[in-house]
């Protein structure tokens, strides 16, 4: 085992309270303001930072050639000068350049960058400078837990200026540890051109080409996009020298630790900042070294394109929901929902194709869990945890989604014509429910690579298979250890036993331990050791292929030890998909009248159970991988409602019971969020007001269902808030812990009213109030029409049980209260409001016809709630579902608003990240994708069928124009948790809104994966759409089928045994009017319904002892 040493930071620059750290070679690793971190990525050891200045050469035909002059420059020397500031030297055919960092010496927080330009060709030398920086502005926990989501709160304010041109203000609106920092950034000389995210400075092509716009754009597109990579770039005015003659610029940053209530309306007196620069020296004071990247090439290697008949042989079948764009071949669906993409489909896509594999043991949360992330240009394995996926780390996050780092994770670089190259974007991406393969076609020959999981044990294995090689490969398979939750924080120890590599972190007796097995052709290890503290920050795993080698991930966490274990594809796929069949009660629908909506769903369930598998056992998404809690609120939606559909009562038992061990000793009420392992400790205390209601909306659900009271008897602990959130020694009964539930509720009314308040908010979590008046007088009509329908639920399932009567009173006279409040108060002319705020005894109305303050006039939320809780009556109802119909419906599903919250470069008036945002993602662009299955619902128990069928499919990603048709191309077989509309910032959304409506606009797709919805689909689509459920184990039938879909079969169990439903929209389009078993005729009991007729209710005994494997159940609406 060969080990080599390296340096993180070597070195750091200072000026005030500005700190930079460099590593070796003097590359840039982070910028920081005390705890602040004004870069947004932390460059890894083994790359290069994405901060550059770049000079380039033009000429009257365009750009001649750009050269890097920070970093990523083979004619760049570096050194200090005597005032110790740090000097990088570029010497060119035609040109030297140098660009020197200093920091201003008076009171103000600058940094600058000075850059001299000197000719010494013959000719005239005609140039321009481009500085990029990637910004964050976010303490540095924060910015490295989601660099996604800092950029989104990132403002960016654009100034032309009279005498320096263009210069960029930019303000995190989160308020961080200093408050709201600013950052300015712009130049001495005239800036003709800027741009904001690194999405149009590199854009999408950078994950074929490596290399940014500016390469081959003449100007930076002087656009303000506000997205997810916040990235400032400044482009000055050209210069010509003449032969011999030399210029000089300055880029400056003026960096304030707090810019108060917004960002800044002028910019900040350049003069002044100007007036503190000091000219430096260049002459050097120390060695000059030449900047040499540690580790192998990293030229990347793309597969070329495949023929028809080559992806005819690789992917053998009849392909489906087949994507062309002009002709090109992009993607489509096979065998068993596998979804592949082709490299021509990732030119058009943001958000990189990507995927999470996990050991099939997670339909138990307390089973060790392996996962493992995958992206489509050659990340082969990433975020490998085993257990908690935040703190049980192996290898690291793949942190930036154009693949500019490509250390993260695990790669595999080959040797192509004598040199390594790390594989990068391949000829097509394959994923199906635990794999992911790539496969590379090249001049040399082929390259297959398949990462897949266990279906019963916590295992991953890499095969690497090569063919049509003139002889064996040469391969080197990298590995970024991190053994914790960030990297370089815990100190790694790689030791061989035997045939095993075994990782541990020092110092940890209690956390995952890993192996790494080879086999097939592997001979070499190679460790890359921190030379501070000697702990393993990348292990290289060096080989020979002839045909196939592999490398096996095992571990040991709780007594389960995995280990050394080698696993069969073909085996592990065929278990993995029968464990999906059984979990999904062998659910296959069909359509007469629609086959090609009835696949959508097919695929949809599948791959939705893969969504919602992850987000139950092991929480985290592609966009968020930092996780691994339960929100109170979501594990009480998707993953209960998934367990619930599928009658798997004994999952739903368990969730509810850990769920209810995180109820607060003190206070009755829960966390915001909470992680259910051996972290189990480390929660956000501090919940909004309808956290409260969801355990026991949840259990009332279940108590209806199943009619199992005796759950109520089970004795539980707390945790308590004075003990640090520990687990209590004192347990009571669940039925305990619900009293003290309701005494909670009671607690936190409204003085004078029975409504509860909205504490820190509700559903919508951008809309959590911006002062203590709101959390305490302020009602959100969302709330009690849920806290309704669970007591009434809850009461519907325990009325029966004399042991329960008293409790049961208490519940009654409380939902009556309620429920007069309710329409006392939250209904006015006729119209829900989306909140009341009581001040001084008088009822202020927000986001209701009547409200001048917020220009909002409708909300979602409280209008389909009360629908669904059954709170209006049949005439509320429908004038609602019309005003939804009228005002909060797109082409891409329905809003939660009829406009957006003013935003108003970051000053709060009412709500937090409503008006902080400066990104109009996720709930903030008001198509949340779970808020709209909710929808669903409602119109289910409405029974509108045709509207049903118009908006079913707006939320599944496969085929996904058919039903929207502005939609962007997306990753098509992934859960998108928001529909976003293509503006580039809150100003011209706000504006323009209506053009969204229109079509004019196109919809993108949001952060994928990490989200209850698709466990709340599966539900909508069993449960309410084919309308199979249970009551205190006798059957409902509820159907609300459109006759668009003609007759539908449902192949499915019902009480453990293999039936075919068929359902027959003929009279109607919901309500069975006749059910048939076999042939012979079932006695059955319409329930009530305010707004239909309802379901049919069929007794257990009616159906049960009848049943047998195979038997049709005809159902005629």
């Amino acid at each position: 085992m060969i080990t080599k040493s390296i340096t993180n930071v070597v070195h750091s620059a200072q000026g005030g309270v500005l700190q930079f750290n460099f590593m070796q070679g003097n590359m840039l690793k982070n910028m920081l303001a005390g705890d602040i971190m004004l870069n947004l990525f932390d460059t890894p050891r083994l790359d290069m930072a994405i901060a550059n200045i770049f000079l380039r050469q033009l000429d009257d035909s365009g750009i001649v050639r750009v050269t890097p002059l920070l970093f990523h420059n083979d004619q760049l020397v570096t050194y200090k000068n005597a005032q110790d500031e740090i000097i990088w030297q570029t010497t060119a055919p035609d040109f030297t350049a140098f660009v020197t960092l200093s920091f201003s010496h008076e009171q103000e927080e600058t940094y600058y960058y000075s850059v001299r330009v000197e000719n010494h060709s013959a000719q005239a030398l005609r140039y321009d400078l481009i500085y990029g920086q990637d910004l964050s502005l976010s303490d540095a926990g924060a910015t490295k837990t989601n660099e996604s989501y800092c950029s989104q709160y990132l403002d960016h304010k654009v100034f032309s200026l009279d005498k320096y041109g263009y210069t960029v203000s930019s303000r995190q609106n989160l308020p961080q540890s200093t408050g709201n920092p600013l950052l300015q950034l712009g130049s001495f000389s005239p800036a003709v051109g800027f741009s904001t995210d690194g999405y149009q400075f590199f854009a999408k092509q950078y994950k074929f080409s490596h290399l940014p716009t500016i390469v081959t754009e003449p100007s930076l597109e002087n656009r303000n996009y506000q997205y997810e990579m916040a990235y400032v770039a400044l482009q000055l005015q050209p210069v010509t020298l003449s032969a011999g003659d030399s210029a000089d610029s300055v880029f400056y940053g003026f960096y304030l630790s707090h810019q108060p209530e917004a960002n800044i309306a002028q910019a900040f007196d350049v003069a002044r900042i100007r007036a503190n620069y000091r000219q430096p020296q260049r002459e050097p004071a120390t060695e000059q070294a030449s900047p040499t990247q540690q580790g192998y090439d990293q030229r990347p290697l793309s597969g070329d394109k495949l023929t028809a008949e080559e992806i005819e042989q690789l992917f053998d079948g009849e392909k489906q929901f087949v994507e062309q764009l002009d002709g090109e071949l992009l993607s489509f669906f096979y065998q068993e929902a596998n979804y592949v993409t082709l490299a021509e489909k990732e030119r058009h896509l943001e958000r990189p194709t990507g995927h999470i594999i996990s050991s099939g043991n997670n339909i138990d949360f307390t089973n060790p869990i392996m996962n493992s992330t995958h992206y489509i240009y050659g990340v082969f394995n990433s975020h490998l945890t085993l257990g908690n996926t935040s703190f049980n780390k192996l290898l690291g996050v793949n942190r930036n989604m154009l693949n500019q780092f490509k250390s993260s994770g695990q790669r595999i670089l080959v040797q192509i014509g004598g040199e390594y190259r790390i594989l990068a974007m391949p000829s097509a991406y394959e994923v199906g429910a635990n794999f992911s393969r790539w496969i590379y076609k090249l001049a040399e020959g082929m390259i297959q690579v398949r990462a897949f999981a266990s279906q019963s044990e916590p295992v991953i294995q890499l095969d690497i298979a090569v063919s049509g090689h003139s002889q064996p490969l040469n391969v080197i398979v990298s590995h970024q250890l991190i053994m914790g939750n960030l990297e370089e924080e815990a100190t790694v120890q790689v030791e061989r036993h035997g045939d095993l590599l075994q990782i541990s972190r020092t110092g940890d007796d209690h956390g995952p331990r890993f192996s790494i097995a080879t086999r097939g052709g592997f001979t070499g290890v190679e460790r890359y050791v921190d030379s501070d503290s000697q702990g393993v920050q990348y292990l290289l795993l060096q080989g020979q292929i002839a045909q196939q080698a592999s490398i096996a991930f095992g571990g040991v966490l709780n007594g389960v030890d995995s280990r050394g274990k080698w696993l069969d594809f073909e085996h592990e796929r065929q278990a993995y998909h029968a464990q999906y069949r059984a979990l999904l009660n062998d659910f296959s629908v069909s359509f007469s009248a629609a086959p090609q909506q009835a696949q959508k769903l097919n695929h949809a369930m599948h791959w939705f159970t893969h969504n919602a598998l992850t987000h139950y056992s092991s929480p985290h998404g592609l966009e968020q991988p930092a996780g691994a809690a339960w929100g109170t609120r979501d594990v009480s939606q998707g993953p209960i409602e998934f367990f619930m559909a599928m009658g798997r009562y004994q999952q739903v038992e368990a969730i509810l019971c850990q769920t209810y061990r995180h109820q607060y000793l003190e206070t009755g009420t829960w966390p915001q969020w909470f992680m259910f392992d051996e972290y189990a400790q480390v929660q956000q205390q501090e919940s909004h007001g309808d956290i409260v209601v969801w355990p026991l909306k949840a259990l009332a659900d279940y108590l209806l269902a199943t009619d199992r009271v005796a759950l109520l008897d089970t004795r539980l602990s707390y945790t308590s808030i004075k003990q640090n959130f520990a687990f209590t020694g004192e347990q009571e009964t669940l039925l305990q812990h619900v009293q003290r539930q309701i005494d909670h509720i009671v607690a936190h009314l409204v003085p004078g009213t029975y409504l509860s308040s909205y504490g820190d908010g509700d559903w919508d979590d951008t809309l959590q109030p911006a002062n203590q008046s709101l959390r305490e007088n302020m009602v959100s009509g969302w709330t009690i029409p849920l806290t309704l329908q669970t007591l009434k639920t809850l009461t519907k399932a325990l009325q029966a049980y004399p042991q329960f009567a008293d409790f049961i009173a208490r519940i009654v006279t409380l939902t009556s209260n309620m429920e007069a409040d309710y329409h006392k108060y939250l209904i006015k002319d006729g119209v829900i409001s989306g909140f009341i705020h009581f001040n001084q005894g008088e009822a202020e109305y927000l986001l209701h016809p009547t409200d001048t303050t917020t220009q909002i006039k409708y909300r979602l939320l409280p209008a389909k709630r009360s629908i669904i809780s059954e709170s209006f009556d049949k005439e509320m109802a429908e004038q609602h579902m019309k005003i939804i119909m009228d005002n909060l419906m797109y082409p891409d599903g329905v809003r939660l608003m009829d406009r957006m919250a003013e935003y108003k470069a970051g000053k709060q008036t009412y709500f937090k990240r409503a008006e902080l945002s400066a990104n109009l993602g996720r709930e903030i662009g008001l198509q949340y994708c779970h808020a709209h299955i909710r929808f669903i619902e409602a119109l289910c128990k409405m029974g509108m069928a045709q509207e049903l069928y118009d908006n079913l499919f707006k939320t599944i990603p496969v085929g996904i124009q058919e039903s929207v048709p502005n939609a962007e191309l997306r990753q098509a077989n992934s859960y998108f948790s928001s529909s976003d509309a293509k503006f580039d910032d809150r100003y011209q959304a706000y504006n323009n809104f209506d053009q969204l409506k229109t079509g004019a606009v196109a919809a993108k797709a949001g952060w994928r994966i990490y989200s209850s919805g698709p466990g709340i689909y599966i539900n909508q689509i069993v449960s309410n759409v084919l309308g199979v459920r249970y009551q205190a184990g006798d059957l409902l039938l509820d159907p609300v089928i459109s006759r668009q879909f003609g007759d539908v079969t449902l192949n499915y169990q019902l009480y453990n045994l293999p039936v075919t439903l068929r359902i027959y929209p003929q009279q109607g389009e919901f309500t069975p009017k006749r059910v048939l078993l076999d042939g012979q005729s079932l006695a059955f009991t319409l329930q009530d319904n305010p707004y239909r007729s309802g379901a049919a209710l069929i007794h257990r005994q009616e159906i049960e002892g009848r049943l047998t494997a195979h038997s049709q159940l005809e159902i005629y609406l």
